[in-house]
């Protein structure tokens, strides 16, 4: 590997380093800021030497838009102190241009597939590992209590990425007729382990719709069978029976949880500030006095839809909308280029499905983790074929 860096241009140094971004995101945010930041800095000293030739997609114009009102919406409604701390994250879709720029041929991007794939067996190894030993350490009422609590929204659904860009593959293989290889089944299986284990119901059913989509999309209707079959027992594992049951209290508008947030927090605070109340700048404060039966310590809504519309306007959500809109026919149209033979296109189109799925019922736009993640696929779904560009 060290003769393979030395021998390596800037452009190549760059790329290793966004691999080595997308691995260790998965279960690090600070080593990911590590290679990220070393990702940029090696991506500008390329494209002042000239050994990178930059790509700028739409994409970009549309979230720079956004992240501008942003800013100026949370100096708006929190001041400049403590701006950096609101906002500064937002400066990761930086790499947006940064893959768009290094992502020129499929062979990266089935690199760049297998690296996330891998830091996602990692983390769900540690959350395997890890969450047991808290659990069985944790006063609580019993283990599985214990054990539930435990579970992290963000590993959730970085674990959920993880088993539907795993599935596609397999899937992949099985349309083409090639053998899936074994550790494309180990890598989901470790997947799904740690996706159960984080107990994570918006996690499970976005896992399960997207899986259902590819196979009914690439396979015969028999295939449902077994997969049917699976998704019964998964559904009669106790715990996740236990998890299910508790959806109750979610449909109870008066219940302090997704609905109240949703149908009675939301509406009363963009009814009073229209222009909203400031990227960052929503508190549980806020949230009680338009509604004083609310989850305690909570800032956020639980939805992107409604954490953006509430804190940027109704302005901020339509640049939102588009800004998302723009990504999601990148990938349909890099997908179409190809008349879908490639895999990764549709890879990349499940996993930004998979975000955007998702951040209907969680607001997974405010995780520096899942930043990273919107921005280097939405850079990969934008990216520019360059067949003279240097092999790796």
């Amino acid at each position: 590997m060290n003769q393979i860096l030395a021998k390596a241009s800037i452009e190549q140094r760059a790329f290793y380093a966004l691999l080595a971004t997308v691995f260790t995101i998965t279960f690090s945010i600070a080593l990911g800021q590590v290679f990220a930041g070393l990702c940029l800095l090696l991506f500008l000293a390329g494209v002042a030497l000239r050994q990178i030739r930059i790509h700028l997609p739409s994409v970009l114009l549309a979230a720079g838009v956004f992240i501008g009102l942003a800013i100026v919406s949370s100096v708006w409604g929190g001041a400049w102190s403590g701006l950096w701390q609101r906002c500064g994250k937002l400066g990761w879709f930086l790499l947006i241009p940064v893959a768009a720029s290094l992502l020129v041929q499929p062979e990266r991007e089935l690199k760049l597939i297998r690296s996330f794939l891998a830091g996602c067996a990692v983390l769900a190894i540690k959350d395997l590992v890890l969450y047991p030993v808290l659990a069985w350490c944790k006063p609580a009422p019993d283990f599985l209590t214990a054990l539930i609590d435990k579970g992290s929204m963000t590993d959730g659904q970085m674990l959920m990425l993880g088993v539907v860009g795993s599935t596609v593959l397999i899937l992949n293989a099985v349309k083409t007729g090639r053998r899936a290889l074994w550790w494309e089944w180990g890598l989901l299986a470790v997947q799904v382990a740690g996706l159960l284990i984080n107990f994570k119901r918006g996690s499970w059913f976005c896992a399960i719709i997207l899986i259902g989509v590819a196979i009914l999309w690439n396979l015969r209707w028999r295939a449902w069978i077994p997969v049917m079959l699976v998704i019964f027992l998964f559904f009669m594992i106790p715990p996740v029976q236990s998890r299910i049951a508790q959806l109750k209290r979610e449909f109870n508008v008066e219940g302090g949880g997704r609905l109240t947030m949703w149908f009675k927090i939301a509406p009363a605070l963009i009814r009073e500030h229209p222009q909203g109340v400031g990227y960052g700048c929503l508190t549980n404060e806020m949230m009680r006095e338009a509604f004083r039966r609310v989850e305690p310590n909570r800032n956020h809504l639980h939805s992107n839809w409604a954490q953006v519309l509430v804190e940027t306007g109704w302005v901020g959500l339509g640049l939102y909308l588009i800004w998302m809109f723009k990504s999601v026919w990148d990938g349909v149209l890099k997908v179409w280029r190809t008349r879908g033979a490639r895999m990764d296109g549709w890879v990349a189109l499940f996993l930004l499905a998979g975000l955007l799925l998702n951040g209907l019922v969680e607001f997974n736009f405010g995780d520096t983790e899942i930043i990273f993640i919107y921005a280097v696929i939405m850079g990969w779904l934008a990216a520019r074929r360059n067949a003279q560009s240097l092999s790796v």
